[in-house]
């Protein structure tokens, strides 16, 4: 394969994994490397959720139904301004024609579900090659593109030339699961509060992945208090219906932070993908699924003739931030805005959040509306 081009992506979590099984549908070497092993990589306790975009770009790649087994399913969201008692549910009736058949408003998957998968799918490549940064280096190989896939806050980020816009939220997410009786099945929940919002979605029957954000200082204190404590806490949060039994696994935080990163005005071959471009409030859950539209958006600029010129390469960056940077914009907006008219006790903008659940439970267009951009996004009938 010595006229193939030689890829390199730094970062393999979800979104690195994806780009590199994408790109190897291409005339090239795939290098895969981060600074954790394989096994490190895989057992992190996190949960994600997966909308109808993805859906569609994972059926794309064929990948949809390795995945299928390990994702729960929900088909009501319940939608709660607990400051002022305002609430609704969406359902599947709400959604458009041409995804209600899939009888789910999005899915739920572990981490650790979605990291074998991948892994799996990698071992079937004979030019996807993953090693660690030390050993890749000693191979001394000339990259013709390389895709950084490695978080917002990571080393290589940090030692590149980039032009980063940040706006911090001084909130925190505190996440782990729960065992719960006297909820619906298969319903998920976004509950706004003062301090910011709290979400729960469905893992199984009665097991559920909390996301609680908060202050970063109330998020620590959180993490570092007794369990029996911390039960009590979010018990006064849930819905009266709920009991709480336990709490499973370990408890983890992560910061929470609005980033965009906007392409320099020189010609090296590197890009950034996923979080290490954009970074996004979790309200809505929009993170990994925004991440893996910038993965099919790389492969759609490569999949065009010519695309692999040194002209194209040269110009490939540009290419890509044009061709994302109206889908992010559209996504900081609507979940900052969420954070900004939900997450508060504004008097002022009562009347706006009393009004805004009077048209979601009043209006089939606005429900509708509403729904399907948050689990469509902008893109989704571009996916082919």
């Amino acid at each position: 394969m010595k006229n193939s081009l030689n890829f390199k992506i730094v970062g393999s979590g979800p979104t690195g994994l994806l780009l590199s099984i994408v790109l190897s549908k291409f005339d090239c070497n795939i290098f895969l490397t981060d600074l954790l092993a394989r096994e490190s990589l895989i057992n992190k306790d996190k949960t994600y959720a997966i909308t109808h975009s993805t859906r569609k770009i994972l059926t794309k790649f064929r990948l949809w139904e390795k995945l299928k087994p390990y994702l729960f399913g929900f088909d009501t969201l319940s939608i709660t301004d607990s400051v002022t008692s305002s609430f609704t549910n969406l359902t599947i009736s709400d959604l458009d024609d041409d995804i209600s058949p899939s009888e789910n408003i999005g899915w739920v998957v572990k981490h650790l579900d979605l990291m074998n998968v991948f892994f799996q799918e990698i071992d079937n490549y004979e030019n996807i090659f993953f090693m660690t940064p030390y050993k890749l280096s000693n191979k001394k190989i000339l990259f013709d593109y390389q895709f950084f896939a490695c978080g917002a806050n990571s080393l290589d980020k940090k030692l590149l030339d980039f032009i980063d816009l940040k706006k911090s939220y001084n909130q925190s997410c505190l996440t782990f699961k729960v065992s719960l009786r006297g909820n619906c099945k298969k319903r998920a929940y976004e509950i706004f509060r003062k301090e910011g919002p709290l979400a729960l979605l469905p893992l199984e029957k009665n097991l559920y992945q909390v996301i609680w954000t908060s202050s970063t200082l109330k998020s620590i204190e959180r993490l570092n208090s007794d369990k029996n404590f911390l039960m009590d806490n979010l018990l006064t949060i849930l819905p009266e219906k709920f009991k709480l039994d336990q709490i499973i696994g370990e408890l983890n935080i992560f910061p929470v932070s609005l980033s965009l990163n906007l392409p320099v005005l020189n010609f090296k071959n590197l890009v950034f993908v996923g979080d290490s471009f954009h970074t996004f409030h979790p309200v809505g859950g929009q993170g990994l699924n925004s991440c893996w539209r910038d993965v099919n958006t790389i492969f759609d600029l490569f999949n065009k003739k010519y695309a692999t010129t040194k002209i194209h390469l040269k110009l490939f960056k540009f290419k890509y931030f044009s061709s994302r940077i109206l889908d992010i914009i559209f996504t900081i907006f609507i979940t900052d805005s969420l954070i900004s008219i939900f997450a508060n006790r504004n008097l002022f903008l009562f009347p706006m959040r009393k009004f805004s659940f009077l048209l979601l439970n009043n209006s089939l267009f606005i429900r509708k509306l509403i729904l399907n951009l948050m689990t469509k996004s902008l893109i989704y009938s571009r996916i082919k």
